[in-house]
């Protein structure tokens, strides 16, 4: 963080959210929102990476109020057993992305969770498609989160991405079989930030699941920093429905900081997080 752009005044009794990632434009949202509020938080996030133990560790200690964890390293699932309590959605993904410091007590969740659902419940209902098919791409917690939620909405699902490997383990872990479903997809969930890169195309498998899909949700958001966002492109003029990560960061975020701060209405979190469509 640099101290002349991102000043926050501290005292004795101020507590931290802290962040294993975050652009400065987000650091800088996140702080200029708790001012706002008049409450004694300070966001921080770290420039390095941090390990399960030692970030639990931190979490436990007197000024932290909790911490958002991102997809880095394996993060979400290698926190859950350093946890004193977790969320039955985050326990069926084995993936955490909010903890929560309770007097020295950490609680697990994923608000990734209702993000997706809410983002995907939406578009569902406005659609004139039918969508009956689903594939993720990706094997990070994102694909998690999304394979329950797509089942939950009575899709078949079928997951796949770069690393075969990897993609083999994820499918172990949640149960998914090459018997499940395979064929072409309604629905293309991205779990990865493939949408930063120009060559998305030539990622292994991924122009294979674009065929005959009739709508694409991704979780990256590079407009966030003013960057292109290749694949909203390449949907636009492939007549394919996009849904931006925004309408799941929205809520999410919504669900993250009612538990971090406790007693706050959803419209003053909209309000002070700008999160107005």
């Amino acid at each position: 963080m640099n101290p002349k752009n991102h000043q926050v005044p501290l005292n004795p009794q101020t507590q931290f959210i802290f962040s294993t990632s975050g652009s400065a434009s987000s650091i800088e949202k996140h702080n200029s929102a708790l001012r706002k509020l008049g409450l004694n938080l300070v966001y921080f996030t770290f420039p390095h990476a941090i390990d399960a133990e030692e970030y639990a560790q931190l979490l436990r200690s007197p000024i932290s109020r909790g911490g958002a964890v991102t997809g880095r390293d394996g993060l979400k699932s290698n926190i859950i057993p350093f946890l004193d309590e977790v969320e039955p959605i985050a326990q069926k993904t084995l993936a955490v992305n909010t903890v929560v410091n309770e007097n020295g007590k950490l609680c697990g969740y994923n608000t990734d969770a209702i993000g997706l659902k809410t983002a995907l419940e939406n578009e569902l209902k406005s659609t004139s498609y039918s969508i009956k098919s689903a594939v993720i791409y990706g094997n990070g917690g994102v694909s998690g989160v999304a394979y329950h939620i797509l089942k939950d909405l009575g899709l078949k699902v079928m997951l796949t991405g770069r690393n075969p490997e990897k993609v083999k383990a994820k499918k172990k872990d949640l149960g998914i079989t090459d018997k499940d479903f395979l064929g072409s997809y309604d629905l293309v969930v991205d779990a990865t930030p493939i949408s930063s890169n120009p060559d998305f195309l030539n990622a292994k498998g991924f122009a294979e699941v674009l065929d005959n899909c009739k709508m694409l949700f991704s979780h990256n958001m590079p407009e966030k920093d003013e960057k292109p966002n290749y694949l909203k492109s390449y949907c636009q003029d492939n007549n394919i429905e996009f849904i931006t990560g925004s309408a799941m960061y929205k809520a999410q975020l919504i669900r993250q900081y009612q538990l971090f701060i406790g007693d706050i209405s959803e419209e003053k979190i909209i309000k002070n997080w700008n999160l107005r469509d």
